[in-house]
């Protein structure tokens, strides 16, 4: 099967096949369809993982496969990284950071939404809620589009996608969720996945070129530097 999707994505033949072979490994991620279980769920990341490490860069070569991850598959894996077994979590966020380094060019909105919820994650509880605007005063007016604008021209030239994620089309983002804080082992798995996806060389300049001066974009860099020197 593995070799399948590799074979196919590199040699785009039988695309169609491909395509409905990568849409069921997919949908076999949702975590709200109670047909599939966690093991179930464990080997398709498996597979996806190493189909993305070997294929990766070339989906964005074939508009329907990456219509389909940067859709349906960035919100299924992004879901489990929310998920209590640990087994899972550490696939999810292993397959994320693939899928944000091969990637990483057709990301934007994606980027935004994981480093956002990584970095909520991993930050420790505010003291009080008085306290929590606070994190918020550092946005570029009232809040943040729920879609990217325009990138900067830098390389790497993120590309916006209409990803259906978030609110809908031109609507605010109404106040970001609190989540809980990452602890013990999710913490540390977590924070592997941040070092990884932080790992690319341009990485930091990248953040602050796309995000913290795109007046539609979270202040990315900024947070990520608060967190890193108050954590």
């Amino acid at each position: 099967m593995l070799i399948t999707i590799t074979e196919s994505i590199n040699n785009s033949d039988g695309l169609p096949s491909i395509l409905e072979l990568l849409r069921v490994l997919i949908n076999v991620l949702d975590p709200n369809d109670q047909a599939h279980t966690d093991s179930t769920r464990l080997i398709a990341l498996g597979i996806l993982n190493t189909a993305f490490e070997i294929s990766g860069s070339r989906l964005a070569d074939f508009p329907s496969l990456e219509a389909l991850v940067l859709d349906s598959g960035c919100k299924f894996l992004f879901q489990l990284a929310r998920s209590e077994n640990t087994s899972v979590l550490h696939s999810a966020l292993r397959t994320i950071s693939t899928v944000l380094n091969t990637l990483r060019m057709h990301l934007k909105l994606q980027q935004e939404l994981f480093l956002t919820f990584t970095i909520d994650r991993l930050a420790p509880p505010l003291p009080s809620k008085a306290q929590h605007p606070a994190v918020l005063s550092n946005k570029k007016g009232p809040s943040p589009s729920p879609r990217p604008g325009t990138p900067v021209q830098v390389t790497p030239n993120l590309t916006p996608v209409d990803a259906d994620i978030g609110s809908g089309k031109g609507s605010a983002t109404p106040p970001r969720l609190l989540v809980s804080p990452a602890r013990g082992e999710s913490r540390d798995l977590i924070l592997e996945c941040l070092s990884q996806v932080a790992s690319h060389p341009s990485f930091m300049v990248d953040l602050y070129t796309n995000y913290d001066c795109d007046i539609n974009c979270e202040n990315l860099f900024e947070r990520l530097i608060d967190f890193l020197t108050k954590v």
